[in-house]
């Protein structure tokens, strides 16, 4: 098995992710750490789907590229091929915490594009990882993302000039009018996931949402983010409370003005903590390394509602994440009262 064994010189930097918000902005602090030390460096996050709103998240990053390359559309392979033929390291994504493995067709692409001793990857459930790869990393069950990256910069021997994860995000002064935010304080409310594992029934969101807006004082807004499908599926909402719908250089400015955010466990609660903003996470079972004290320091002032003890047997969503379903509201109302107010 090929290692790197001294520095090089990188021309350029690649790394395979998942289309979501979390695993990306991870990609983002892998490349951002080869960038300063690599200035002239070309890189780029591939992602399978999803490719605009990966733009728009990192529109303030003008070195960084977002590609969508996948099977369905052949000529994105082939424009993959072009451009990131012979990149001088390249690193896939951590996948395998729950007995899972990463894409192989993506392994494969991420082989065929990196040059010899370069492509790096973790341990997971496929069994000719040393095939592929020229540096295997293990992947502890509970290691925190940003540790697994910069594992990965040390593999590639590349310095962590950036020891922790943040983010840029362009002006926009617009949402704040159009929502009729100047001058008012809010807290942002993200209670979506986009799936059972790590989603709550609709009574307890209504339930917290409830909640929170009474203890909220009076002049303070409560501004709740999600697709437009989600949110049309909100029943009752406090007189205190609007529905907003934002593109994500929007939600980072609307987020970054906030007196803080109370989220699921989601990619906009991992854009508030990059953000360093105030912040309530309701993490379920299987997210626990991403909330861990090593993960965002001690800038993000976090509090992390989780029981783990409900799924001893297995994370159980059958109807929805009983992990969350057991986290008590009144508790979480009551934290957001002290961290924020």
């Amino acid at each position: 098995m090929s290692v790197l064994k001294r520095p090089i010189y990188i021309r350029k930097g690649l790394t395979f992710r998942a289309s979501s918000i979390g695993d990306c902005l991870m990609g983002k602090y892998f490349l951002e750490n080869i960038y300063k030390a690599h200035p002239e460096a070309r890189c780029a996050i591939v992602v399978g789907s999803r490719g605009a709103m990966i733009r728009d998240l990192f529109a303030a990053y003008p070195w960084l590229e977002i590609i969508e390359a996948n099977r369905r559309n052949p000529f994105s392979l082939i424009e993959l091929g072009k451009k990131f033929h012979g990149t001088d390291v390249t690193l896939t994504q951590y996948a395998g915490k729950n007995g899972g493995s990463f894409s192989l067709m993506s392994k494969l692409a991420a082989r065929m594009l990196t040059k010899r001793g370069g492509l790096i990857g973790f341990q997971d459930s496929f069994p000719f990882n040393g095939v592929i790869y020229d540096r295997v990393l293990p992947l502890l069950q509970k290691s925190a993302p940003v540790e697994l990256e910069r594992s990965a910069l040390t593999a590639a021997m590349v310095p962590i000039g950036i020891p922790m994860p943040s983010f840029l995000y362009t002006p926009q002064p617009q949402i704040f009018e159009r929502l009729g935010l100047h001058q008012v304080k809010y807290v942002v409310l993200h209670l979506f996931s986009g799936g059972k594992a790590r989603g709550v029934s609709p009574w307890y969101r209504q339930e917290l949402i409830s909640k929170l807006s009474k203890v909220l004082p009076d002049g303070h807004k409560l501004a709740l983010t999600g697709s437009k499908a989600e949110r049309e599926s909100l029943k009752d909402i406090p007189s205190n409370a609007l529905i907003v719908e934002t593109s994500m250089q929007e939600l980072a400015a609307l987020i970054a003005a906030s007196v803080g955010m109370v989220s699921l466990d989601t990619g906009a609660a991992h854009l508030a903590a990059h953000l360093r903003k105030p912040l309530i996470v309701l993490a379920s079972c299987v997210g626990e390394q991403w909330w861990s004290r090593e993960m965002y320091g001690e800038h993000v002032p976090a509090a992390v509602f989780t029981r783990t003890d409900v799924c001893a047997a297995g994370h159980d969503y059958s109807e929805y994440a009983k992990c969350l379903e057991a986290i008590t509201i009144d508790d979480v109302a009551h934290r957001a009262k002290e961290l924020f107010l």
